[in-house]
């Protein structure tokens, strides 16, 4: 399984899109990436998109460490995401400063 790292900001206060093409094997993946910083919780959350028909597949999916983000979307065979550190921290979880540097998401795919 080939894992990509997934460029990321922190910049907090406004809606980060990224486009998003996977390599998937024998497919590639097309996707539209929204993020979101809550600051009341402490927390990112995302949104995915299907690119080409701009329906949304995951919505409100919470950016926390140490599981498959997308374990309980199987069903879409888009592959598997998590948010690893990238360097020795005390946070347990990315918070407005550090995902994209401290904390990354990787992306890969199951085929």
């Amino acid at each position: 399984m080939a894992w990509s790292e997934i460029p990321l900001s922190n910049v907090p206060f406004s809606e980060q899109t990224f486009k998003l093409t996977l390599d998937g094997g024998a497919r590639n993946i097309h996707l539209k990436l929204c993020l979101w910083y809550h600051d009341l919780c402490d927390y990112w959350t995302a949104k995915l998109i299907d690119y080409s028909t701009g329906k949304t597949l995951i919505d409100m999916l919470p950016l926390v460490c140490g599981i498959d983000l997308l374990g309980q979307f199987r069903y879409l065979d888009i592959g598997r995401a998590y948010v690893v550190k990238n360097e020795a921290s005390e946070l347990q979880h990315p918070d407005n400063t550090t995902l994209g540097s401290t904390f990354i998401l990787v992306w890969g795919d199951d085929s």
